[in-house]
């Protein structure tokens, strides 16, 4: 508050000793924070009190005083002690009615205001100050202004009185920035409650080439600051603009500045001009003017507007003809009000009917504008021509939506279109909105037409990996969206369409086969090999979007050949494989719902070979063309159908290769490899290999040829004589028999 300033400036020119807790001393103390009070021994110097802290204080012996501050002013009632004291019961005691100063002050500007002229004014103010507050410019004025007099006037009360009409200026105003000036007639005087003064004085001032005039009110911390400034003008001005406008109240042409509510030091700035009539303007809540509705009422607001700091007067008046009627109609509305209510039913209209609104506005000093609008009594609603269809990537071509069903069905992953053409009577184009539950906040808005497309999912409630196995299991309904069009015209007329969207169940299930192998779970660490003939195939984790587990379709295939794993969920969960060879294996899981979607899963089993070396000869090729006795080679290759380091020689009657290292078989088949025997002299007779293994076991295999001796010409003559021979004796021997029988 302002009136802090006043005992800001008390403990300013007042010297505070140093208390410090050395010989004898009194204590001071309070059980809570003091707040604003002045506390000073028996010369009336001031002692420093937090206000905010308890009282804990050691004073020097001697007679002290203590007084509470209420808005900057000691009351009556003091505390004056000479030993330890708790001040506390003296704090609490409340006061009713403090003390305060008082007063008023008035600036009559009499004029002229204009630019680079003298204007003249007149100045009157007055103060009233309690006896226990003393003047500010004299010392020690937290004593009292009694003491004041004795101390400094020898107890003479005239000489005070003097004291202060002679020095006591008016300290008004400054007028374009520089103060007005004038003699004052300053009274003072002085009772046995207050003491004060009144002044009068005839002030002038001189204005600037500006345009605006400026009034400059200084706030200083004085007395007169406490006191309410009324300011009067002349007619046709009034105050414009001021920064500090929320301490300034009244009429524009004579208002009043509170300046005890302003906090800080300066100057009041008052903008000065002309009075000019108020802006006449209004508006339709939640509409969109001239348009109103006929089945709805509607709230017309003003939105007159001055530059002054008074709002003007408000008066509509409404007529049921239109403004370029020669013959005023009969007034249907006249009111004034800041607001009126239009509602058409009531007051007996028809639809499709002009009316004439206008809104007076007057300020303060009697000048009137007006705003003049025809309104449109609109009864008719919206129109629509409305286009809807869907698309989706496994349906060819595109769908028409029948929309004057009120329920509408889809497959999941639709894409649905939809565009709307809005018409009205009245001239503005028709706002359009849709609205749906899709998502939060889901909405298309749309000015006389309007397109849209979005997909149409299954909604987040269906079956999915965000639920556990057993929840997935279960069957979920299927998925419902509202979809609302909405049409409103320029009056609020409004037309609304609802829909149903149910999203068909169009997903294929999620089959999710895991693979076990003698209880270990398949996948890179575990693999099956041979000797683990136990491989489970586990469906748990399998699950559809919609239906229940149980009512699912399964079929198994592995390696192209359809499995029988049965017909219930019961035996289909869980199933074994038969005994699978080394190699890779490939399994796959159809799953199909009742609307008929298939998921396919498919992956591929790797069984390692068992260790152990498993030898085959698949090919022995004899290498150059000698006989029995002669040398050569074979080149026999080999197929091993296990894993594991092995060894082993390749042998023909007494030849034999050095050790052989055998190359391994893996997933992607045996190990294949080929090595040549060298042959020192062929035997005759079949040609058979015999493979020794490291623990001397002998495996021996047929190559499926011989070994002959080379044929020389006499031989051809022994192996062809005997035959020739033959066929001339049987040739001679027939044709003797048939001599004979001539």
């Amino acid at each position: 508050m302002r009136k802090a300033v006043i005992i800001v400036v008390i403990l300013l020119i007042t010297p505070f000793p140093l208390v410090e807790a050395e010989g004898d001393t009194i204590h001071l103390w309070s059980n809570q924070a003091p707040g604003p009070v002045l506390l000073w021994d028996e010369s009336g110097n001031l002692t420093s009190v937090d206000p905010n802290t308890p009282i804990n204080l050691h004073l020097p012996d001697g007679n002290w005083t203590m007084v509470r501050l209420i808005d900057g002013v000691p009351q009556n009632n003091s505390l004056i002690f000479n030993a330890d004291f708790n001040a506390t019961s003296f704090l609490d005691v409340g006061n009713e009615s403090p003390l305060e100063i008082t007063g008023s002050s008035h600036l009559n500007i009499s004029g002229p205001i204009s630019q680079s002229t003298q204007t003249n004014a007149t100045w009157t103010s007055s103060i009233s100050v309690p006896n226990t507050l003393g003047h500010p410019d004299l010392e020690k004025p937290h004593l009292g202004i009694h003491r004041q007099i004795t101390n400094q006037f020898s107890d003479d009360a005239d000489l005070f009185l003097q004291w202060v009409t002679n020095n006591t200026d008016v300290d008004c105003c400054a007028y374009d920035k520089v103060d007005m000036a004038g003699d004052a007639d300053v009274v003072a005087y002085i009772d046995n409650q207050t003491w004060g003064w009144t002044a009068q004085a005839n002030l002038s001032g001189q204005s600037d080439g500006r345009a605006t005039r400026l009034i400059w009110v200084p706030i200083t911390g004085s007395f007169s600051d406490q006191t309410d400034l009324r300011i009067t003008l002349p007619a046709p001005y009034e105050i414009r603009y001021s920064p500090q406008s929320e301490h300034i109240s009244g009429l524009p042409d004579d208002f009043i500045i509170d300046r005890g509510a302003i906090g800080v030091s300066g100057n009041v700035t008052i903008a000065l001009g002309t009075n000019s009539a108020p802006i006449a303007s209004f508006h339709g809540e939640n509409r969109d003017l001239p348009w109103l509705p006929f089945s709805q009422y509607s709230v017309i607001k003003s939105d007159c507007t001055d530059t002054s700091i008074v709002e003007p007067q408000s008066r509509f008046i409404l007529h049921d003809s239109i403004s370029t009627n020669e013959q005023i109609g009969n007034t249907l509305i006249d009111s004034q009000s800041n607001n009126i209510t239009i509602d058409p039913m009531f007051l007996g209209l028809e639809p499709s009917t002009w009316l004439n609104l206008t809104l007076e506005c007057t300020d303060s000093q009697g000048l009137i504008s007006n705003h003049s609008m025809d309104v449109y009594i609109d009864g008719v609603v919206p129109t629509r021509n409305l286009q809807m269809e869907y698309t989706h990537p496994e349906i060819e071509g595109v769908v028409a939506i029948e929309h004057g069903n009120s329920s509408i069905t889809i497959p999941s992953g639709s894409v649905i279109s939809a565009f709307v053409e809005a018409g009205d009577d009245s001239a503005p184009p028709v706002e359009i909105k849709w609205f749906s539950n899709k998502t939060t906040g889901w909405t298309h808005n749309g000015i006389g037409n309007h397109a849209w497309n979005d997909i149409f999912l299954q909604g987040s409630h269906v079956n999915g990996q965000h639920l556990t196995i057993d929840d997935r299991h279960q069957e979920k309904s299927l998925t419902q969206y509202e979809l609302q069009m909405e049409l409103v015209d320029a009056a609020g007329n409004k037309v609304t369409q609802h829909w149903d969207i149910t999203v068909q169940d169009h997903n294929a299930p999620s089959p999710r086969p895991a693979i076990f192998v003698d209880g270990n779970y398949y996948g890179n660490i575990n693999r099956p090999v041979e000797g683990l003939s136990s491989i489970e195939v586990r469906l748990t984790e399998s699950w559809d979007d919609i239906d229940n587990i149980t009512e699912l379709e399964w079929e198994a295939w592995l390696d192209d050949i359809k499995l029988d794993i049965g017909s219930e969920w019961g035996e289909i969960e869980n199933f074994v494989l038969p005994p699978l060879d080394f190699g890779t294996h490939t399994l796959i899981v159809n799953a199909t719902d009742t609307s008929g979607n298939t998921g396919t899963h498919s992956m591929s089993i790797e069984v390692d070979p068992s260790f152990g070396a498993k030898y085959r000869v698949i090919e022995v090729i004899k290498v150059g063309e000698g006989g029995p006795g002669e040398n050569g080679a074979l080149d026999v290759t080999l197929e091993n159908y296990g894993q594991g380091v092995s060894r082993f020689k390749i042998c023909y009657v007494d030849a034999c290769t050095n050790e052989l290292t055998a190359v391994e078989a893996s997933v992607d088949g045996p190990g294949t490899m080929t090595h040549r025997l060298v042959v020192d002299e062929w035997s005759s007779g079949p040609v058979m290999v015999e493979i020794i293994l490291e623990n001397n076991t002998t495996i021996e295999f047929d190559s499926g040829f011989s070994i002959q001796p080379t044929m020389t010409p006499l031989m051809w003559i022994f192996i062809i004589a005997p035959p020739i021979i033959g066929l001339i004796v049987l040739k001679n021997s027939k044709k003797e028999e048939g001599n004979e029988e001539s």
